[in-house]
C-alpha cells in the first residue's frame, strides 16, 4: 500500500498547527466534507452533488431515512406496513409541523413523490421509481403507494436523499441553518430544529438558548486541506474520501480507529463519453477493458482494501440469478493482451493511427495512480492515451458512484439510453421488459439478459469496488462504517461529557 507522506500536506500543517483554546465539550463539533462549496440553492432539482446530500440529510428529510448504520429508520413517517410481498407500502406520518405552526400533511408527501417519479424527471432515481403504479393520500396523515410488482429494496430508494420532502424550498431534518448565520463558501452553522415557543397565558414561553456544543460547523474543503486540519485537530471528522484520495488520509499516518473505511458497492471505473474512432464498436471498447491488469491497480491501492471488478453488475447483487462475466474472464493477462494488441493493428491497418484517448479523472493522488496504470497498460497493445482536466472535454470519464441500493436494477439504471452512453434498442427494450413482467423468476431471466447486453456494449469499464473513508477523531461517538457510506451529522454523536 502507498504510505509515503504527501509533501503537499506539509505547508498546510504548518498553517493550520494552532492551539485549540475551546473546550472540548463546549464548542460546535467540526465537520469536514471533501466536496466543491455549495450555496444550497437548489439541491433537488437535479443530481445532488456530495455537498447537497450531506445537507439534504441534515436539513430536510423524506418518508423514512439511513441512520448511522445503513439501516431504514423513521423519519417524517413514524410507522409503515409493507404488505402484497413488497407491493404496497402504507405509512402513518408523525405530527409533525412547518415553520408556519401548520402540519405536514400526506398530500404534500404525494405531490412531491408523483413530481419525483416522472419519466422525464431530471433527477437520478427517476427511473428508479418506474414501479410506482399509484400514489395516494389516504388520509391526512396516511400516505399509500402501490407498485406494479413487489420490491423489498423500496424503502431504500425513498431513504435518498433526492426524495426528500420540500415545500417552498423548506424541509423537517434534524439541523437547519443557525438563525441570523449566513452561509458562505467556508462553513454553514447548523443548529438542531426545534419546535416554535409554546403560548401558555397569551404569553411566549421562550426556549432556552442553544448551546454551542449543540451545533455543527459544516464545511466544504479539498481533501489536502480536510486531511491537515484534522491533523492539527481543527476538524472532529472528515467525511467523503475516496480512492482517488486516499493516499492523502493514509499520509498523516492515522490509527485503525482514525482512518475508517466504508465497505460500499457501485461503480468505479471509466464511462465511455465518446463513439467515435476507435471507441465505435463494442468490441474496441471491450479490447480496452481486457488490455487491464486490475490486479496490479489494486496492489498499487493495497490488496486488503482494492477489489478488482470486471463486471458491470456485481455477481452478488439482488435481482440476478448468475454472475455476468466478459468471455475472458478466465483468460490470463499475457493472452489477452496478445489479443489486444493483434485487434488494435488489425484496425490501425484499415483505419490509421488511434488518436490519443482522453480520460477525464479527478483531482488526488489516487487518480494519478489510476492513470499511470491505464496509461501502461495500453500502451502495452498500441493505444495512446492522455490525461485531460475534469472539466474538459473527454473519451473517458471516471464515475465514482455508490449505489443506493442492493438490487441489480440500480446497476442497470444507470446506463438507460438517455444517458450519452453506448446504448442499443435491444437493451432499451429489456429494460423495459423487466418493468412489465409479474413473475419472479422471468424477471430474473430479464435482467440477466439486460446485464449480458449492457456487458457486451461495454459502455463502461469496471476497474474496482468503490470505496468511501473517514478520518474520525475521539470526538465522535457515533460512527460505524456501512454499506451505504451513511453517516448522518446527527448520529455522529455528541462531545463527551
Amino acid at each position: 500500500m502507498i504510505r509515503q507522506r504527501v509533501s503537499i500536506l506539509a505547508p498546510l500543517l504548518g498553517l493550520l498547527a494552532v492551539a485549540c483554546t475551546d473546550s472540548e465539550d463546549a464548542r460546535a463539533l467540526r465537520v469536514d466534507m471533501l466536496a466543491e462549496p455549495t450555496d444550497f440553492s437548489n439541491p433537488i432539482a437535479a443530481l445532488p452533488s456530495p455537498a447537497d446530500a450531506l445537507l439534504l440529510e441534515a436539513t430536510a428529510q423524506g418518508l423514512v431515512r439511513l441512520d448511522g448504520e445503513g439501516q431504514i429508520e423513521p423519519a417524517l413517517a413514524q410507522r409503515w406496513i409493507v404488505l402484497d410481498e413488497g407491493q404496497t407500502y402504507v405509512f402513518r406520518l408523525n405530527d409533525v409541523t412547518w415553520d408556519d405552526g401548520t402540519a405536514v400533511t400526506a398530500g404534500q408527501v404525494v405531490q412531491q413523490l408523483r413530481t419525483a417519479s416522472r419519466v422525464n424527471r431530471n433527477n437520478r432515481i427517476a427511473a428508479l421509481l418506474s414501479d410506482i403504479e399509484t400514489v395516494n393520500a389516504v388520509t391526512p396523515m396516511v400516505v399509500e403507494i402501490n407498485l406494479t410488482r413487489p420490491r423489498l429494496d423500496f424503502l431504500q430508494l425513498l431513504a435518498t436523499p433526492d426524495l426528500a420532502i420540500f415545500v417552498e424550498g423548506a424541509g423537517l431534518g434534524p439541523y437547519e441553518i443557525a438563525d441570523g448565520y449566513e452561509p458562505d463558501s467556508e462553513m454553514i452553522l447548523l443548529a438542531p430544529r426545534r419546535e416554535p415557543p409554546e403560548i401558555v397565558d397569551d404569553e411566549i414561553v421562550e426556549l432556552p438558548p442553544i448551546a454551542p456544543s449543540e451545533t455543527i460547523e459544516l464545511r466544504f474543503r479539498t481533501a489536502a486541506t480536510a486531511v491537515a486540519r484534522f491533523d492539527a485537530e481543527l476538524a472532529d471528522i472528515v467525511l467523503g474520501g475516496s480512492w482517488a484520495t486516499l493516499v492523502l488520509a493514509e499520509a498523516i499516518n492515522p490509527n485503525s480507529n482514525q482512518l475508517q473505511i466504508d465497505p460500499v458497492d457501485g461503480l468505479y471505473g471509466l464511462a465511455i463519453v465518446e463513439q467515435t474512432g476507435f471507441l465505435e464498436t463494442p468490441q474496441n471498447r471491450e479490447v480496452l477493458s481486457l488490455a487491464i491488469d486490475r490486479g496490479q491497480l489494486a496492489g498499487y491501492f493495497g490488496a486488503d482494501l482494492a477489489e478488482a471488478r470486471l463486471t458491470i453488475v456485481p455477481a452478488d447483487v439482488d435481482g440476478l440469478l448468475d454472475p455476468v462475466g466478459p468471455p475472458w474472464v478466465n483468460s490470463t493477462i499475457a493472452l489477452r493482451r496478445a489479443f489486444a494488441r493483434q485487434a488494435v493493428a488489425s484496425w490501425t491497418a484499415d483505419n490509421g493511427d488511434i488518436e490519443p484517448l482522453r480520460i477525464a479523472l479527478p483531482d488526488g493522488p489516487g487518480s494519478r495512480v489510476v492513470f499511470a496504470v491505464l496509461r501502461t497498460n495500453w500502451a502495452a497493445v498500441g493505444i495512446p492515451v492522455e490525461r485531460v482536466a475534469w472539466t474538459d472535454d473527454a473519451d473517458l470519464r471516471l464515475i465514482d458512484r455508490v449505489a443506493a441500493t442492493e438490487s441489480a436494477t440500480w446497476y442497470l439504471e444507470q446506463f438507460r439510453c438517455n444517458r450519452g452512453l453506448p446504448c442499443s434498442d435491444d437493451y432499451a427494450d429489456l429494460l423495459e421488459q423487466i418493468d412489465e413482467v409479474e413473475s419472479d423468476r422471468v424477471r430474473a431471466i430479464r435482467i440477466g439478459e439486460a446485464a449480458t447486453e449492457l456487458q457486451r456494449l461495454t459502455p463502461y469499464i469496471p476497474l474496482l469496488r468503490p470505496i468511501r473513508w473517514s478520518l474520525v477523531s475521539p470526538r465522535i461517538s457515533g460512527f460505524t462504517p456501512n454499506r451505504f457510506g451513511s453517516h448522518p451529522l446527527d448520529t455522529l454523536g455528541a462531545p463527551p461529557s
